[in-house]
């Protein structure tokens, strides 16, 4: 298939970021602002406060990205869904005018779509690999934690959480810590430090499901444990023993409910390769247990260079690249924002019939 080289926009959180990938997919330039140290102060992103920032940041980093990149792009592709609508709607309305005002295809990018693309993109500057006929991947971020099957057909979710995602079970403890925001970032680094088997934390299961898995009883155990043994990691000191160690335990346990499906998903859908990808792909101890669960079922591995873990444009303008090849663009006059899970773009992602957003 012929593939174009690719502008693309990403505003659906806290991240503004725009890059530039060529026919082959290699990531030719990148620029990004983070808005973490302006919603820090929240303890969670503030939708206002990021298409503010979005609206300030985007002019300037198109200009950067499109003065590096060897020429200019022949298709553009920006994440129109899920995500925050007003963030995503500052994306969104600047793809289209500039589309439209060079005369380029537009492409709409589902956001868990340019994910599942990310593991396959070469942070060296290499071209971008090709993606086997059946992959299983998990997605786990700040907004979302879900097994996908993505083969010829497309992507299909397998299984998802039911309440809170993996990324935002972080942010919270670390938040009833004292710790600052992001929390995931945080959690690692002092997690090395614990013993993971130091805290008893449940894993729960849900009764209506095998495979769906389930983090706010196990962020409200951790919560509960913090409260009742005055545990506290504020004052810009190295954190006890006592934080190491439940930061560990609730790592340990995060991880085990992120990989509890696998092996029944491997018996039923016999997939060539395994990948996880988002912010939560960048923690350790999940890219450890993922790769010795691999190598026991005789499965191969893709993991994003964690800089490609969190949002960025180099996937988004992947995925639209991919999807345009196979048919996909979106009229510049037309295309609007699409903040619910339950949407994807033409011929993109097909939804397990659970349906729901996350």
């Amino acid at each position: 298939m012929t593939l174009l080289r690719t502008l693309g926009i990403e505003t659906s959180c806290d991240e503004t970021a725009v890059a530039v990938l060529d026919a082959d997919g290699r990531i030719e330039s990148e620029a990004i602002a983070s808005q973490a140290s302006s919603h820090a102060r929240y303890g969670g992103v503030v939708p206002e406060l990021a298409s503010r920032e979005h609206l300030q940041a985007l002019p300037w980093l198109m200009d950067r990205a499109l003065a590096a990149a060897a020429r200019p792009p022949e298709l553009v592709a920006v994440t129109a869904g899920p995500g925050l609508v007003g963030a995503l709607l500052v994306g969104v309305r600047y793809a289209a005018a500039f589309a439209w005002g060079r005369s380029l295809p537009l492409v709409a990018v589902d956001h868990l779509e340019a994910h599942l693309a990310s593991p396959f993109l070469d942070s060296d500057g290499g071209p971008a690999a090709s993606m086997p006929e059946r992959v299983l991947a998990l997605v786990a971020s700040g907004g979302h934690s879900s097994w996908y099957l993505v083969d010829e057909t497309g992507s299909r979710r397998l299984c998802r959480t039911r309440d809170d995602a993996a990324g935002e079970s972080f942010d919270k403890v670390a938040q009833a810590l004292g710790l600052p925001y992001p929390g995931g970032p945080v959690v690692d680094r002092i997690a090395r430090t614990g013993d993971p088997g130091a805290v008893p934390l449940p894993r729960p299961r849900l009764a209506d499901s095998r495979l769906d898995f389930s983090f706010s009883g196990l962020k409200s155990a951790a919560v509960r444990w913090i409260r009742e043994h005055s545990l506290a990691a504020g004052g810009g000191v190295e954190p006890d023993r006592a934080v190491r160690d439940l930061l560990a335990s609730f790592e340990r346990a995060v991880v085990e409910q992120l990989l509890a499906p696998l092996d029944e998903l491997v018996d039923e859908h016999r997939p060539l390769l395994l990948t996880a990808s988002g912010g939560v792909a960048a923690n350790t101890e999940l890219r450890r247990r993922l790769q010795e669960r691999a190598d026991a079922l005789g499965l191969g591995v893709r993991l994003p260079a964690r800089r490609l873990t969190t949002d960025n444009a180099a996937m988004v303008a992947r995925a639209g690249q991919l999807a345009h090849a196979r048919g996909c663009w979106s009229d510049p006059r037309r295309l609007d924002a699409r903040p619910r899970e339950a949407w994807q773009p033409p011929g993109m992602r097909g939804l397990s019939t659970t349906g729901g957003g996350v």
